[in-house]
Formats: C-alpha cells, sequence, structure tokens
C-alpha cells in the first residue's frame, strides 16, 4: 500500500477562472491555452468550438455547465486550469471546483461590471484566502468602461484591489493596453495600497519620495501570492488583447505548488462517466503520488487497486503511469469514489465551501409513463456526478424526486437525459424545501416482546429540541458494556435514516436524539433487530413532541441608489425579510439581513428593473427558521411512516420474505 515514498515533484499551478455568467472566462480559458501553445486557433462559445464547453448543451446553449479541467505547460510550470459554471444554478460545480485551487481568475465584464454573482465568488475566494487576480475582459464592446469597472471594484469587492493597466480607445476593435507605470495616477494609487501592507516601500516613500521599480513588482508579487492583495488587469479576450501578459503574471504572482509531503493524501472533486459507463475521479495530490497498481486506502476505510489512471497533458486526457504530489489526474474505474472521497490522509489544505443549498424538490418520471427503473439508473450516475441532487424514491409507488437549484437546472438535466440517455422527461409536485424540528422534549420505549414489537430488541428514545443551525445529534446513554457495539451502531444508522422524514415528511434537523434505554437478546438478537425497531420507537417520541415546519432563508445584501432605497424596504418588508437600517456606503444604500428563499427568487430581475441596472442583490443560502404551517407545505412521504406500526411491520415481514 502507498503510504510513504520518495516522490518526483512537478511545479504545478491549478488555476480556476470563475465569473458570472456572459463575462467571457471560457474565451479567456482558450486565450491562456492559445498563449500556452495547447491550441493553434482561439475557439468561440458560439461557434461551439471552445476546448473547455465539450458537452453538446454546452456547445448549443452557448454555456460552460461543467467544471471541467484542461491542462498545459508554461516556463517549466504545468498549468491545470478549472473552468467553472457561471450561472448560480451550477453553483455546486463552483463549490467543488474552489476546495483545490491553487489561485483564482475573476473575470469582470468591461460592460456589465460587477455583478450579484461576481460578489458572491470574490467573497469566497478572499474567505478560502486563494490568491485572485481579477481580469476586466471586453474591453472592445460598446459601453465598455474600465475605470468604471474599477470603482465598482475597489467599492463592492476590495479597497486592495489595484488597477495595473489603463486603456486607449476604450469600447472599439482599437483598444490598446498601457502598463500602469506608465501612468502616475495609478503608480500613486499600487503605493498607496503596498504602504499600508509593507514598512520597506512605507519607508522608501516617505524618506526617498522615490521608490524602485523593481522593489514595486516584487512586492506585489509577494502580497498577491499570499492573497492580500488583488491585481487588476485589462483586456478584450475576444481579440486577444492582454491575456498574453494575464499567463506571465500567473506565474509571477501566484505560488508555484511544489509540495514537499510524501504521506499520500488526496481528494475526489469531480467524477464523470465513459461512454461505457465507467467511474472517472478527478483527484487533486496534496501529498505522496499515487501510481498504477498501487493499492490506496479511501476514506480511512476502504483499499482499493489503482488498474488505470489518466494524466492531463497540454490540452489532453492521455493513459498515464501516476499522480503526483499536487497534480490532478484521473483515477478509473474505482465504483466507491465518490465526490469528497479522501485518498490516503485528509490534509489540512484541503478547503471546505458551501456557498448554496438546493432549495427546489421536484418529481421527475418518464413522460410516457412507463417503467422508471431506466429512469432511476440514468439519476444515480447524475447524482455520481452532483450528489445535492440527494435522489431519493417512494417505496409506496416508485416516484422518484431530485433536489435542484432552479429553473435553468431542471431544464439542463431534461435535455441530458433526453440527450444522452433517450429519456423523456416531465416534472411535476415542485415544493420549496423545508425541514422540521421538535417543538419540545419526547419520549418513547419499546420492549421485546410488546405487542407489535415482532423485532429481538428493547429500545428507548428521547428527543429534545436544540438552537436553529445545530443539526442532528445523536447520542447514547447506554454503554458498550451493556449494549454491544454492533447493535449501537444499527440504533445509530436507523436514527440518522429515519430522521430524513418527519410528520410533516421533511428531514428533521436542530434535534438531540438520545438512546435512554436498550437491551438485548444474547441467544436471539440481531443487529437487524436494533435497526428495524429503531425507527418505530423514534417516530413515536417525534410524534409525542411535536414538529414545526422550518422555511430556508438567505443572507442578503442589497445595494440600491438613494432613490430607490424606500421602495427596495418597502419589497422586502413585504416578501418577509428582516434587515437593519440601511448605510449609506459613497452614493448608494446597502442594507443587509435575512430573507425567505421561497419570497425572493426573482427579485434581482426586479430591482435591475426599476435602478436601470444599478441596484445588486447578493444572497447566501443561510439556514432555516420558523415558519407558519399550512397545508401545501406538507411533503408526501416516499417511505412507510413507522408511526404506522401495522402498515411498517407488515412492509417488514414482506421485506424480510423477499
Amino acid at each position: 500500500m502507498n503510504t510513504n515514498k520518495t516522490i518526483n515533484k512537478i511545479n504545478t499551478i491549478n488555476l480556476g477562472i470563475v465569473a458570472h455568467v456572459d463575462a467571457g472566462k471560457t474565451t479567456v480559458t482558450e486565450n491562456l491555452l492559445y498563449h500556452g501553445h495547447v491550441i493553434d486557433k482561439i475557439g468561440k462559445v458560439d461557434n461551439g468550438d471552445t476546448q473547455t464547453d465539450t458537452m453538446e448543451l454546452e456547445k448549443a446553449r452557448g454555456i460552460t455547465i461543467k467544471a471541467s479541467a484542461i491542462s498545459f505547460n508554461y516556463k517549466d510550470v504545468k498549468i491545470n486550469i478549472l473552468d467553472t459554471p457561471g450561472h448560480i444554478d451550477f453553483i455546486s460545480e463552483v463549490e467543488r471546483s474552489l476546495s483545490v485551487l491553487d489561485g483564482a481568475v475573476l473575470v469582470v465584464s468591461a460592460v456589465e461590471g460587477v455583478q450579484s454573482q461576481t460578489k458572491v465568488l470574490f467573497n469566497t475566494l478572499k474567505k478560502l484566502n486563494i490568491p485572485t487576480i481579477i481580469f476586466i475582459n471586453k474591453l472592445d464592446r460598446i459601453g465598455a468602461n474600465a475605470n468604471r469597472v474599477y470603482k465598482e471594484i475597489r467599492k463592492l469587492l476590495s479597497d486592495k484591489a489595484v488597477l495595473m493597466q489603463t486603456c486607449v480607445n476604450e469600447a472599439s476593435k482599437d483598444v490598446k493596453v498601457i502598463d500602469s507605470f506608465d501612468s502616475a495616477e495609478l503608480f500613486n494609487r499600487l503605493l498607496d495600497v503596498l504602504s499600508e501592507l509593507d514598512e520597506e516601500i512605507l519607508n522608501e516613500y516617505l524618506v526617498k519620495e522615490y521608490v524602485n521599480k523593481e522593489l514595486i513588482i516584487k512586492k506585489v508579487s509577494l502580497y498577491s501570492s499570499e492573497g492580500l492583495i488583488y491585481p487588476v488587469f485589462i483586456g478584450s479576450a475576444g481579440l486577444n488583447i492582454g491575456t498574453d501578459l494575464l499567463l506571465n503574471k500567473i506565474l509571477n504572482y501566484f505560488s508555484i505548488n511544489n509540495n514537499n509531503g510524501n504521506e499520500l493524501s488526496g481528494v475526489v472533486f469531480k467524477i464523470e462517466r465513459t461512454a461505457s459507463n465507467e467511474k472517472k475521479a478527478y483527484v487533486r495530490m496534496f501529498g505522496g503520488e499515487v501510481n498504477v497498481r498501487d493499492v490506496i486506502r479511501i476514506n480511512d476505510e476502504t483499499l482499493e487497486k489503482v488498474k488505470k489512471i489518466s494524466s492531463l497533458e497540454n490540452g489532453r486526457s492521455l493513459d498515464g503511469k501516476k499522480i503526483s504530489c499536487g497534480d490532478i489526474g484521473i483515477i478509473h474505474g474505482i465504483s466507491c469514489m465518490k465526490i469528497g472521497t479522501v485518498i490516503g490522509k485528509k490534509s489540512d489544505k484541503l478547503r471546505h465551501v458551501s456557498l448554496a443549498r438546493p432549495t427546489l424538490k421536484t418529481k421527475i418520471s418518464l413522460a410516457d409513463g412507463e417503467d422508471n427503473h431506466k429512469l432511476y439508473m440514468a439519476l444515480l450516475n447524475l447524482s455520481d456526478e452532483d450528489p445535492l441532487l440527494e435522489l431519493e424514491t417512494d417505496d409506496s409507488n416508485g416516484d422518484i424526486y431530485i433536489n435542484l437549484f432552479g429553473e435553468v437546472q431542471k431544464e439542463i438535466i431534461y435535455s441530458v437525459l433526453k440527450a444522452q440517455y433517450g429519456l423523456n422527461i416531465q416534472y411535476s409536485n415542485n415544493q420549496t424545501i423545508y425541514k422540521e424540528t421538535v417543538c419540545g422534549i419526547g419520549n418513547a420505549m419499546m420492549y421485546e416482546g410488546q405487542k407489535l414489537n415482532m423485532f429481538h430488541a428493547t429500545v428507548g428514545i428521547k428527543v429534545e429540541p436544540l438552537e436553529r443551525g445545530a443539526g442532528l445529534h445523536y447520542k447514547s446513554n447506554v454503554t458498550t458494556g451493556f449494549l454491544p457495539k454492533s447493535f449501537q451502531n444499527a440504533i445509530e444508522e436507523a436514527v440518522f435514516e429515519t430522521c430524513k422524514y418527519g410528520l410533516y415528511g421533511w428531514e428533521l434537523t436542530d434535534m438531540e436524539v438520545t438512546l435512554v434505554d436498550s437491551q438485548y437478546n444474547s441467544v436471539e438478537s440481531t443487529p437487524s433487530d436494533f435497526r428495524n425497531l429503531t425507527p418505530m420507537v423514534l417516530m413515536e417520541a417525534i410524534d409525542n413532541a411535536k414538529t414545526m415546519l422550518l422555511e430556508p432563508i438567505n443572507e442578503f445584501e442589497l445595494s440600491v441608489p438613494e432613490y430607490a432605497i424606500s421602495k427596495s424596504m418597502f419589497d422586502l418588508k413585504m416578501m418577509g425579510a428582516e434587515f437593519d437600517s440601511p448605510n449609506l456606503v459613497g452614493d448608494d444604500y446597502v442594507l443587509n439581513g435575512l430573507i425567505p428563499v421561497e419570497n425572493s427568487k426573482d427579485y434581482q430581475i426586479k430591482i435591475a428593473s426599476y435602478t436601470e441596472g444599478k441596484g445588486i442583490f447578493i444572497t447566501k443560502f443561510s439556514g432555516y427558521r420558523n415558519t407558519v404551517f399550512d397545508e401545501s407545505k406538507i411533503c408526501k412521504r416516499s417511505v412507510i411512516n413507522p408511526l404506522n406500526k401495522k402498515e411498517y411491520i407488515m412492509y417488514k415481514l414482506n421485506v424480510i420474505r423477499n
């Protein structure tokens, strides 16, 4: 088994290209590949001939749906690029990419400027301390204004953003980029930012009133690599202007990754399938290396032999022998690998990020009414690629449900199932995803031999509420000396499985479940007895405590011009938002607070309309809060309810017989 061994190190940068939708990030990626001599011609999204939008659906729609990985070598450094989706419905793809990055290029349109998605992405990059270069794109487009967008970046993103270039002939095909050192205004701005961070620069500035250019370049590189300043470059990827310099600055401003760790450590961040349905796991190595024929430990439990590896090399995926420390590669055919699977030891360099959670639940079925088995198998593959789909089936009638972010994702799944699997599907019963929690303390107990207990087990359970955001907790007051560990494990597994459905059909949260008593029959008891009995006892305890509904809420930040603040506050109150008093920031008012997801799905479009595009509405999933119950919010259970003990036992008897 591969544990510790001497490895050959390579110099790598794992680079993310992120942006709001339609900022031109895929074209920026094409430019980088062109300057890295991977391609001879820069592809166009509109023509469907880009390197990273490989799905037919991406080519047809002109948008990135799946994060894609591609690699090239430049000046003795291997650069692995992750081109990520820009649409908010595919934010989970972005999350998984951010977790393995060494640096990022945030692309902003010189026409549209900073958008809601731009700020969400930047705030996350900043929180994770991912070094970031900002690239203002589309300087050639009518309405482009780099200075206006730079001011927005400083105001809305960070005052540590430093513009490194200026331009002439903006908003035309004749646009030309000029170095910042030729502009006194930009040069002084750069000195101001560096002086706040560096005493050497400050002393040079105060004593000599002159700072050496080479020293400035050195300091910009240092603080950029530490994520303390954000260099801003400008250009037009569509005209191949400014992207050659951007590529060189990526090497200068990001730390070259040549990890020293020899202990095996990696993570799976992306899953794909081949035409023959073989699983492909994209792995970022933080330490050690994985070789073909190595036996590796997965999630600190399973041992698996690596039979095939693909390497990312100069725009192609090729058969490889190993994935080296710091690099990204593909391991084929290990079925137990999922997104988040840890190889070897879990690295403290792995970043944990959660930008959003799905808030829409929908029933999905074949339009022609055929058996759903083929659909289920296809969705099983899709849920491997995106675990947040949270595929579930109804035990009583075979209905299938998935969780989604929004309408665009629904359309994409519809198209993927039709194009790749030949399935014509339909959606129904769309619902916002609520949750439940108990109102008070509830207890229940069932003894072996008691009426309606056909299992060789005794279980007593108490449930009680926890504060909002605490999640679901389980503890046992029964020692393993009194109840063997295998029985205890069976009870715990059953608790978490049963809590997926409360009294109103929604997942239970913010609750503590305690095993208060349990007994077993040393001759006949098995773990299955405890696994089967626990749901009846737990649901009885929950029913005794009763439950309340919780609605999903977002944190929000709303920035609008002064003339729109009254209307905005009225709208927010009508949508059930909670917010603080507005703050005047520059010429705009900014409001922060919490708002129900259900009531605010399309509010950004409305804001853009009444502020002429000047208003920005940024939301981030925040959790759940109490809400008023009504019948429309009930979710039909997809499994037998253990509260109906007779029906549950009949179901279990049938399962046991089968």
